[in-house]
């Protein structure tokens, strides 16, 4: 947490609460979220206009009049609350702050003042999250540095063949690739479980085993857990224990509850150094490669 759905939803909130608002005043109580901006002060963004919102993988970017981006990265445990002067709040990201609970929190570092009276606070229980200002022409250069691979989702969407041959060429289990974020950018521990729940596929079963049909279920499967991510606004963890909405997350911190599919006791196992959460009796492991289970020849250029 926060993965691509909660990085999404931010990104929405601040689309559609946001944009066309000018930033009044920012207060900043913990200076080391800025320690690797190339502009060290959010004061260079005071007076400027907020033009619109962008995503990339699990990074939101956020465009100023005046060619100033920022960029955030909430990691394990940044949240996003916007307060309207109706007294409104909309909030993604980390549960913690309690949504509905007092603001600023102990753990909110960021406070950021429109002219509209509206206040967006950021808040980092664990404090590994950062922002990054600069010019606007200086992010793609940013952003490039990360080699990150096509999105998992919106309109950029890896594809099934692109999906097949990259895991065709990783021989780690199949949990461990999702999570790459150089294989495809954006899917995180919780979307991972979920994705390859609804493939029917082990998550530590070597990525490169995986049937052409198998891996043409885990695509849509990865499709559809974002998808749901995201018309929740990012899936109820707290303390790594699930409280499902309408049976979503179906895995996931839901350890020795029944599966939605079968009824067999979901099981959590450690995938290299991650935790993973499945079902025994739809996630098979596979331990031998398919027939057609072959790297695919690189295309021409």
């Amino acid at each position: 947490m926060p993965e691509l759905p909660e990085v999404e939803t931010c990104r929405r909130i601040v689309e559609s609460e946001l944009a066309g608002l000018t930033v009044v005043r920012t207060e900043v109580r913990l200076p080391k979220l800025l320690r690797f901006s190339e502009i060290p002060s959010l004061q260079a963004i005071e007076g400027r206009q907020v033009l619109g919102a962008r995503r990339r993988a699990k990074l939101m970017i956020v465009d100023f009049s005046g060619d100033l981006t920022l960029i955030i990265h909430f990691k394990l445990a940044g949240q996003l609350s916007v307060h309207r002067p109706t007294g409104r709040r909309i909030t993604a990201g980390h549960p913690v702050p309690n949504p509905d609970g007092p603001y600023p929190h102990k753990s909110t570092h960021i406070d950021i003042l429109f002219d509209d009276g509206s206040i967006a606070y950021l808040s980092d229980i664990r404090q590994f999250g950062w922002l990054r200002l600069m010019p606007s022409d200086r992010v793609d250069a940013e952003i490039a540095a990360y080699a990150f691979g096509p999105e998992a989702f919106g309109n950029e969407r890896i594809t099934p063949e692109q999906l097949r041959r990259s895991l065709l060429r990783r021989s780690i289990p199949v949990k461990l690739a999702l999570l790459d974020q150089g294989l495809v950018a954006g899917i995180g521990n919780i979307y991972a479980d979920e994705a390859l729940h609804r493939a029917r596929i082990h998550p530590g079963t070597p990525a490169n085993l995986l049937s052409k049909p198998a891996t043409a279920r885990l695509w849509e499967g990865i499709g559809w857990a974002l998808e749901r991510g995201i018309e929740q606004g990012g899936a109820s963890i707290v303390h790594q224990k699930a409280y499902p909405v309408d049976g979503f997350p179906a895995v996931h911190g839901r350890e020795q509850e029944a599966c939605p599919v079968c009824g067999t006791p979901i099981k959590k196992i450690t995938v290299g150094t991650r935790g993973a959460y499945y079902c025994p009796r739809c996630q098979k492991k596979r331990t031998r490669a398919h027939p057609a289970a072959k790297p695919a020849p690189e295309s021409p250029g």
